[in-house]
């Protein structure tokens, strides 16, 4: 039952094996900080890649014709004008203004075409239909 120095065998043993698993474990810590070494390595590496594979004409200096480019993510497409809450032109509750024809205007000439027309026609004879506009200095 007892070793040759008054020690137990079986603490023998044991001591033995605490010796074999504290190499283990020291060789099992050092592989784990490898591992946390090239996870963080690769972290890296990931992100980057996703950061310039989310690129596009819209967010980065790049031109729109690499859009379309397999694996690229295309921008975000703004909504056509006029798709939106608003319709264009004036909107519901808005005051209207417009400019009215007056009913007395200070001053009307008759305009009548002279010369030929586009199609070589002589404009002398042309018939009045009535029309009657403010002169173009005004």
């Amino acid at each position: 039952m007892s070793g040759t120095s008054g020690v137990p065998e079986d603490a023998v043993a044991l001591r033995t094996q605490v010796a074999s698993l504290r190499a283990a474990n020291a060789g099992l810590r050092a592989l784990l900080e490898d591992k946390d070494a090239k996870i963080t390595e690769l972290e890296a590496r990931l992100a980057r890649l996703e950061r310039l594979i989310s690129r596009n004409s819209g967010n980065s200096s790049m031109p729109p014709s690499g859009d379309d480019q397999p694996g690229r993510t295309p921008p975000r497409q703004e909504p056509a004008h006029g798709t939106g809450k608003r319709k264009p032109g004036k909107q519901p509750g808005a005051l209207g203004t417009y400019l009215a024809w007056s009913d007395h205007p200070d001053r009307t000439e008759n305009l009548f075409p002279d010369g030929n027309c586009a199609c070589g026609t002589d404009l002398k004879d042309a018939a009045d239909l009535g029309v009657v506009s403010l002169p173009s200095g005004r």
